[in-house]
Protein backbone atom coordinates (compact mmCIF):
# COMPACT_ATOMS: atom_id res chain seq x y z
CA UNK A 1 0.00 0.00 0.00
CA UNK A 2 1.32 3.41 -1.03
CA UNK A 3 0.92 6.09 2.06
CA UNK A 4 1.52 9.83 1.90
CA UNK A 5 3.61 9.30 4.97
CA UNK A 6 7.31 9.22 5.26
CA UNK A 7 8.44 5.75 4.20
CA UNK A 8 11.48 5.72 6.36
CA UNK A 9 11.45 3.13 9.53
CA UNK A 10 12.63 3.89 12.71
CA UNK A 11 12.33 2.06 15.95
CA UNK A 12 9.88 2.95 17.92
CA UNK A 13 11.20 0.80 21.80
CA UNK A 14 11.37 3.18 24.74
CA UNK A 15 11.91 1.06 27.56
CA UNK A 16 14.85 -0.95 26.07
CA UNK A 17 16.44 1.67 23.89
CA UNK A 18 17.09 3.59 26.90
CA UNK A 19 19.27 0.88 28.09
CA UNK A 20 21.18 0.81 24.58
CA UNK A 21 21.65 4.24 24.75
CA UNK A 22 23.57 3.97 28.07
CA UNK A 23 25.30 1.33 27.01
CA UNK A 24 26.53 3.15 23.96
CA UNK A 25 27.65 6.11 26.00
CA UNK A 26 29.90 3.49 28.06
CA UNK A 27 31.25 1.69 25.34
CA UNK A 28 32.18 5.10 24.08
CA UNK A 29 33.71 6.29 26.91
CA UNK A 30 35.33 3.13 27.60
CA UNK A 31 37.40 3.03 24.34
CA UNK A 32 37.83 7.39 24.79
CA UNK A 33 39.90 6.34 28.09
CA UNK A 34 42.83 5.35 25.62
CA UNK A 35 43.31 8.20 23.54
CA UNK A 36 42.46 10.57 26.69
CA UNK A 37 45.40 8.75 28.65
CA UNK A 38 48.19 9.21 25.83
CA UNK A 39 47.44 12.80 25.34
CA UNK A 40 47.52 13.04 28.76
CA UNK A 41 50.97 11.54 29.25
CA UNK A 42 52.12 13.49 25.85
CA UNK A 43 52.68 9.64 23.97
CA UNK A 44 49.87 10.59 21.31
CA UNK A 45 52.29 13.86 19.46
CA UNK A 46 49.88 16.70 18.70
CA UNK A 47 49.57 16.57 14.79
CA UNK A 48 46.77 17.49 12.90
CA UNK A 49 45.41 14.56 12.22
CA UNK A 50 45.16 13.51 15.38
CA UNK A 51 43.98 16.87 16.52
CA UNK A 52 41.27 15.93 13.68
CA UNK A 53 40.80 12.49 15.19
CA UNK A 54 40.49 14.03 18.66
CA UNK A 55 37.74 16.49 17.58
CA UNK A 56 35.76 13.45 15.69
CA UNK A 57 35.84 11.06 19.01
CA UNK A 58 34.36 14.13 20.63
CA UNK A 59 31.75 14.70 18.16
CA UNK A 60 30.45 10.71 17.93
CA UNK A 61 28.50 10.82 21.39
CA UNK A 62 27.12 14.61 20.07
CA UNK A 63 26.11 13.08 16.56
CA UNK A 64 24.71 10.05 18.62
CA UNK A 65 22.58 12.64 20.80
CA UNK A 66 20.66 13.64 17.76
CA UNK A 67 20.36 10.12 16.46
CA UNK A 68 19.83 7.20 18.95
CA UNK A 69 17.77 4.89 19.65
CA UNK A 70 15.04 6.93 21.69
CA UNK A 71 14.49 10.02 19.22
CA UNK A 72 12.32 8.29 16.06
CA UNK A 73 11.56 11.33 14.46
CA UNK A 74 15.31 12.56 13.78
CA UNK A 75 16.26 9.41 11.27
CA UNK A 76 13.35 10.10 9.39
CA UNK A 77 14.79 13.54 8.45
CA UNK A 78 17.25 14.13 5.75
CA UNK A 79 19.22 16.11 8.21
CA UNK A 80 18.84 13.13 10.65
CA UNK A 81 20.41 10.44 7.78
CA UNK A 82 23.16 12.89 6.87
CA UNK A 83 23.98 12.98 10.88
CA UNK A 84 23.85 9.11 11.34
CA UNK A 85 26.65 8.96 7.95
CA UNK A 86 28.98 11.52 9.73
CA UNK A 87 28.43 9.40 12.64
CA UNK A 88 30.07 6.61 10.75
CA UNK A 89 32.40 9.00 9.16
CA UNK A 90 33.90 10.25 12.42
CA UNK A 91 34.20 6.59 13.67
CA UNK A 92 36.37 5.79 10.70
CA UNK A 93 38.27 8.71 10.88
CA UNK A 94 39.16 8.70 14.85
CA UNK A 95 39.95 5.51 14.26
CA UNK A 96 42.86 6.24 11.56
CA UNK A 97 43.93 9.62 12.80
CA UNK A 98 44.45 8.21 16.37
CA UNK A 99 45.83 4.90 15.65
CA UNK A 100 44.23 3.57 18.08
CA UNK A 101 42.15 -0.43 17.82
CA UNK A 102 39.71 -0.30 20.29
CA UNK A 103 38.12 2.44 18.87
CA UNK A 104 36.46 0.31 16.02
CA UNK A 105 33.84 -0.10 19.10
CA UNK A 106 32.61 3.12 17.45
CA UNK A 107 31.88 1.23 14.29
CA UNK A 108 29.80 -1.28 16.17
CA UNK A 109 27.42 1.36 17.52
CA UNK A 110 27.28 2.94 14.23
CA UNK A 111 26.19 -0.04 12.88
CA UNK A 112 23.91 -1.31 15.85
CA UNK A 113 21.79 1.73 14.74
CA UNK A 114 22.15 1.47 10.91
CA UNK A 115 20.50 -1.72 11.87
CA UNK A 116 17.76 -0.21 13.78
CA UNK A 117 16.84 2.38 11.22
CA UNK A 118 17.50 0.91 7.96
CA UNK A 119 16.36 -2.05 5.56
CA UNK A 120 19.18 -4.81 6.13
CA UNK A 121 19.82 -4.32 2.28
CA UNK A 122 20.88 -0.89 3.13
CA UNK A 123 22.57 -1.17 6.26
CA UNK A 124 25.07 -3.98 5.02
CA UNK A 125 25.82 -1.64 2.28
CA UNK A 126 26.68 1.24 4.30
CA UNK A 127 28.64 -1.27 6.79
CA UNK A 128 30.36 -2.58 3.61
CA UNK A 129 31.54 1.24 2.31
CA UNK A 130 32.39 2.04 6.21
CA UNK A 131 34.70 -1.11 6.83
CA UNK A 132 36.40 -0.76 3.57
CA UNK A 133 37.24 2.94 4.76
CA UNK A 134 38.56 1.45 7.78
CA UNK A 135 40.40 -1.37 6.42
CA UNK A 136 42.23 0.82 4.09
CA UNK A 137 43.17 3.27 7.28
CA UNK A 138 44.65 0.19 8.89
CA UNK A 139 46.73 -0.49 6.30
CA UNK A 140 48.86 2.72 7.33
CA UNK A 141 49.51 1.88 10.51
CA UNK A 142 48.99 -1.92 11.06
CA UNK A 143 50.77 -5.44 9.73
CA UNK A 144 48.43 -7.40 7.67
CA UNK A 145 48.47 -10.57 10.34
CA UNK A 146 46.61 -7.59 12.50
CA UNK A 147 45.08 -6.17 10.05
CA UNK A 148 42.93 -9.54 9.69
CA UNK A 149 42.50 -9.96 13.41
CA UNK A 150 40.70 -6.59 14.02
CA UNK A 151 39.04 -7.18 10.91
CA UNK A 152 37.15 -10.30 11.39
CA UNK A 153 36.62 -9.38 15.21
CA UNK A 154 35.20 -5.99 15.41
CA UNK A 155 33.83 -6.86 11.44
CA UNK A 156 31.72 -9.67 12.99
CA UNK A 157 30.24 -7.39 16.43
CA UNK A 158 29.55 -4.95 13.60
CA UNK A 159 27.66 -7.83 12.18
CA UNK A 160 25.76 -9.31 15.14
CA UNK A 161 25.04 -5.55 16.05
CA UNK A 162 23.12 -4.44 13.11
CA UNK A 163 21.66 -7.77 12.76
CA UNK A 164 20.02 -8.10 16.21
CA UNK A 165 18.73 -4.69 15.83
CA UNK A 166 17.56 -5.30 12.61
CA UNK A 167 15.69 -8.25 13.81
CA UNK A 168 14.17 -6.08 16.85
CA UNK A 169 12.94 -3.62 15.10
CA UNK A 170 11.24 -6.50 13.28
CA UNK A 171 9.87 -7.58 15.98
CA UNK A 172 8.66 -4.57 17.53
CA UNK A 173 6.30 -4.02 14.02
CA UNK A 174 5.04 -7.20 13.84
CA UNK A 175 4.00 -6.37 17.40
CA UNK A 176 2.42 -3.20 16.34
CA UNK A 177 1.22 -4.65 13.43
CA UNK A 178 -0.52 -7.41 15.55
CA UNK A 179 -2.19 -4.90 17.90
CA UNK A 180 -3.37 -2.89 15.25
CA UNK A 181 -4.85 -6.05 13.92
CA UNK A 182 -6.51 -6.81 17.08
CA UNK A 183 -7.87 -3.40 17.35
CA UNK A 184 -9.61 -3.83 14.09
CA UNK A 185 -11.11 -6.92 14.80
CA UNK A 186 -12.46 -5.45 18.45
CA UNK A 187 -13.96 -2.30 16.27
CA UNK A 188 -15.56 -4.53 13.55
CA UNK A 189 -17.62 -6.59 16.11
CA UNK A 190 -18.39 -3.59 18.39
CA UNK A 191 -19.85 -2.17 14.72
CA UNK A 192 -21.81 -5.56 14.64
CA UNK A 193 -23.50 -5.45 17.81
CA UNK A 194 -24.38 -1.76 17.67
CA UNK A 195 -25.64 -2.22 14.06
CA UNK A 196 -27.78 -5.52 15.54
CA UNK A 197 -28.76 -2.72 18.54
CA UNK A 198 -29.60 -0.03 16.47
CA UNK A 199 -31.79 -2.56 14.30
CA UNK A 200 -33.27 -3.95 17.32
CA UNK A 201 -34.20 -0.53 18.83
CA UNK A 202 -35.78 0.60 15.84
CA UNK A 203 -37.70 -2.41 15.42
CA UNK A 204 -39.30 -2.07 18.62
CA UNK A 205 -39.80 1.74 18.16
CA UNK A 206 -42.24 0.94 14.83
CA UNK A 207 -43.73 -2.45 17.11
CA UNK A 208 -44.76 0.07 19.46
CA UNK A 209 -45.94 2.73 17.31
CA UNK A 210 -47.97 1.03 14.81
CA UNK A 211 -49.15 -2.32 17.17
CA UNK A 212 -49.34 -0.90 21.00
CA UNK A 213 -50.29 3.06 19.68
CA UNK A 214 -52.72 1.85 17.32
CA UNK A 215 -55.05 -0.11 19.33
CA UNK A 216 -54.40 2.26 22.44
CA UNK A 217 -56.31 4.99 19.90
CA UNK A 218 -58.61 1.90 19.07
CA UNK A 219 -59.31 1.41 22.81
CA UNK A 220 -60.16 5.05 23.35
CA UNK A 221 -62.42 5.17 20.74
CA UNK A 222 -64.45 1.93 21.64
CA UNK A 223 -64.85 3.89 25.33
CA UNK A 224 -66.11 6.83 23.93
CA UNK A 225 -68.42 5.08 21.51
CA UNK A 226 -69.67 2.99 24.78
CA UNK A 227 -69.66 6.23 27.35
CA UNK A 228 -72.44 7.54 24.61
CA UNK A 229 -75.29 5.13 26.05
CA UNK A 230 -73.85 3.67 29.22
CA UNK A 231 -75.29 4.83 32.52
CA UNK A 232 -74.10 7.77 34.97
CA UNK A 233 -72.81 4.53 37.26
CA UNK A 234 -70.64 3.11 34.74
CA UNK A 235 -69.85 6.32 32.73
CA UNK A 236 -67.61 7.17 35.91
CA UNK A 237 -65.86 3.54 35.52
CA UNK A 238 -65.59 4.32 31.97
CA UNK A 239 -63.72 8.08 32.33
CA UNK A 240 -61.11 6.22 34.87
CA UNK A 241 -60.59 4.17 32.05
CA UNK A 242 -60.35 6.56 29.30
CA UNK A 243 -57.67 8.40 31.39
CA UNK A 244 -55.78 5.19 32.17
CA UNK A 245 -55.42 4.46 28.31
CA UNK A 246 -54.81 8.21 27.91
CA UNK A 247 -51.80 8.18 30.04
CA UNK A 248 -50.54 4.95 28.48
CA UNK A 249 -50.81 6.23 25.19
CA UNK A 250 -48.79 9.20 26.24
CA UNK A 251 -45.99 6.96 27.85
CA UNK A 252 -46.08 4.52 24.44
CA UNK A 253 -45.50 7.46 22.16
CA UNK A 254 -42.70 9.22 24.96
CA UNK A 255 -40.74 5.30 24.69
CA UNK A 256 -40.82 5.50 21.05
CA UNK A 257 -40.16 8.82 21.14
CA UNK A 258 -36.80 7.67 23.25
CA UNK A 259 -36.23 4.70 21.21
CA UNK A 260 -36.28 7.34 17.76
CA UNK A 261 -33.58 10.01 19.74
CA UNK A 262 -30.87 7.05 20.17
CA UNK A 263 -31.88 6.16 16.86
CA UNK A 264 -28.87 5.22 14.49
CA UNK A 265 -25.82 3.59 14.46
CA UNK A 266 -23.21 4.95 17.90
CA UNK A 267 -19.26 4.76 17.03
CA UNK A 268 -18.19 5.29 20.31
CA UNK A 269 -17.67 1.92 21.56
CA UNK A 270 -16.43 0.93 17.79
CA UNK A 271 -13.46 4.12 17.54
CA UNK A 272 -12.54 3.52 21.00
CA UNK A 273 -11.85 -0.06 20.23
CA UNK A 274 -9.55 0.59 17.01
CA UNK A 275 -6.72 2.93 19.56
CA UNK A 276 -4.12 0.32 20.40
CA UNK A 277 -3.00 -0.01 24.12
CA UNK A 278 0.79 1.61 23.42
CA UNK A 279 2.07 3.98 25.04
CA UNK A 280 3.72 6.24 21.81
CA UNK A 281 1.93 7.91 20.10
CA UNK A 282 -0.76 9.29 22.85
CA UNK A 283 -4.14 8.59 20.79
CA UNK A 284 -7.02 10.99 22.10
CA UNK A 285 -10.93 10.39 21.12
CA UNK A 286 -13.26 13.69 21.32
CA UNK A 287 -16.38 12.19 20.19
CA UNK A 288 -19.81 13.70 20.18
CA UNK A 289 -22.73 12.25 21.65
CA UNK A 290 -25.05 13.35 18.97
CA UNK A 291 -22.93 11.65 16.08
CA UNK A 292 -24.63 8.85 14.74
CA UNK A 293 -25.09 7.79 11.63
CA UNK A 294 -28.39 5.93 10.33
CA UNK A 295 -27.13 3.13 8.19
CA UNK A 296 -24.27 0.72 8.45
CA UNK A 297 -22.48 1.14 5.09
CA UNK A 298 -21.95 4.69 6.40
CA UNK A 299 -21.09 3.59 9.49
CA UNK A 300 -18.54 1.13 8.27
CA UNK A 301 -17.41 3.94 6.28
CA UNK A 302 -16.31 6.18 9.05
CA UNK A 303 -14.61 3.12 10.64
CA UNK A 304 -12.66 1.99 7.80
CA UNK A 305 -11.45 5.28 7.41
CA UNK A 306 -10.45 6.23 10.82
CA UNK A 307 -8.52 2.46 10.69
CA UNK A 308 -6.54 3.98 7.75
CA UNK A 309 -5.76 7.08 9.42
CA UNK A 310 -5.02 5.87 12.45
CA UNK A 311 -3.06 3.03 11.01
CA UNK A 312 -0.47 5.14 9.14
CA UNK A 313 -0.35 8.20 11.98
CA UNK A 314 0.89 4.86 14.02
CA UNK A 315 3.25 3.66 11.75
CA UNK A 316 4.81 6.21 9.40
CA UNK A 317 4.11 9.80 11.03
CA UNK A 318 6.58 9.64 13.80
CA UNK A 319 3.39 11.61 15.37
CA UNK A 320 3.66 11.80 19.48
CA UNK A 321 -0.16 12.87 19.84
CA UNK A 322 -2.73 11.77 17.65
CA UNK A 323 -6.50 13.22 17.87
CA UNK A 324 -9.47 11.57 16.39
CA UNK A 325 -12.43 14.07 16.41
CA UNK A 326 -15.78 12.97 15.51
CA UNK A 327 -18.29 16.07 15.62
CA UNK A 328 -21.96 16.37 13.74
CA UNK A 329 -23.59 19.39 12.03
CA UNK A 330 -26.92 20.46 10.71
CA UNK A 331 -25.40 19.42 7.27
CA UNK A 332 -23.78 16.35 8.31
CA UNK A 333 -21.34 13.89 10.35
CA UNK A 334 -17.24 14.81 10.40
CA UNK A 335 -14.33 12.42 11.46
CA UNK A 336 -10.99 13.68 11.43
CA UNK A 337 -7.62 12.68 12.21
CA UNK A 338 -4.92 14.50 13.22
CA UNK A 339 -1.22 14.15 14.09
CA UNK A 340 1.97 16.13 15.10
CA UNK A 341 4.09 14.32 12.85
CA UNK A 342 6.20 14.65 9.80
CA UNK A 343 4.23 15.18 6.58
CA UNK A 344 5.08 16.33 3.01
CA UNK A 345 3.99 19.39 1.81
CA UNK A 346 3.60 18.13 -1.52
CA UNK A 347 1.18 15.72 -0.74
CA UNK A 348 1.30 12.36 -3.25
CA UNK A 349 -2.17 10.53 -2.63
CA UNK A 350 -1.50 7.15 -2.16
CA UNK A 351 -4.26 3.58 -2.25
CA UNK A 352 -5.12 4.62 1.20
CA UNK A 353 -6.25 8.11 0.79
CA UNK A 354 -7.92 7.10 -2.64
CA UNK A 355 -9.75 4.14 -0.83
CA UNK A 356 -11.17 6.44 1.85
CA UNK A 357 -12.30 8.75 -0.89
CA UNK A 358 -13.86 6.01 -3.34
CA UNK A 359 -16.01 5.12 -0.22
CA UNK A 360 -16.93 8.30 1.35
CA UNK A 361 -18.11 9.31 -2.76
CA UNK A 362 -20.44 6.32 -2.80
CA UNK A 363 -22.25 7.59 0.07
CA UNK A 364 -22.33 11.09 -1.14
CA UNK A 365 -19.31 12.44 1.04
CA UNK A 366 -15.99 13.98 0.72
CA UNK A 367 -13.05 13.32 2.04
CA UNK A 368 -10.21 16.82 2.67
CA UNK A 369 -6.25 16.52 3.43
CA UNK A 370 -4.73 19.21 4.54
CA UNK A 371 -0.50 19.49 5.42
CA UNK A 372 2.41 21.36 5.92
CA UNK A 373 5.80 20.54 6.07
CA UNK A 374 7.19 20.09 9.40
CA UNK A 375 4.13 19.22 10.62
CA UNK A 376 1.74 16.71 11.00
CA UNK A 377 -0.91 15.50 8.06
CA UNK A 378 -5.25 16.55 8.99
CA UNK A 379 -7.66 13.55 7.23
CA UNK A 380 -11.28 15.00 7.35
CA UNK A 381 -13.94 12.90 6.05
CA UNK A 382 -17.42 14.01 5.86
CA UNK A 383 -21.01 12.29 5.43
CA UNK A 384 -24.52 14.07 4.69
CA UNK A 385 -26.14 13.62 8.21
CA UNK A 386 -29.59 12.62 5.73
CA UNK A 387 -29.39 8.90 3.72
CA UNK A 388 -29.07 9.73 0.48
CA UNK A 389 -31.24 6.35 -0.65
CA UNK A 390 -34.00 7.39 1.89
CA UNK A 391 -34.26 10.76 0.22
CA UNK A 392 -35.21 8.97 -2.80
CA UNK A 393 -37.62 6.74 -1.89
Amino acid sequence: MNHPWRQTHAWRWTGPSILLTFAAYLAWAAVALGPAADVIAGRLPLTAWSVAGLISLVAVPILFTTTNFRRRDVPRTRAGHALLLLQGCAAVLTCWALRYVPLAALLVIAAAQFGAVYRPRTAFLLLLVANLAFLASLFSWLDIESIWTVMIGYGSLQAFAAAAMSYAKQAVEARDIAMLTTSELLATRQLLLESTRGEERLRLSRELHDVVGHKLTALKLQLRLTMRDAPSPTRESLNECMRLSDELLTDVRGVVSTLRVADGIDLHQSLAALVPTVPRPRVRLELADDARVPRVEQAETFLRCAQEGLTNALRHSGAENITLRLTRSDTGIALSIEDDGHAQASLCWGNGLKGMQERLTQLGGTLEVATAEGRGLKVRAWLPQLDPQATHS
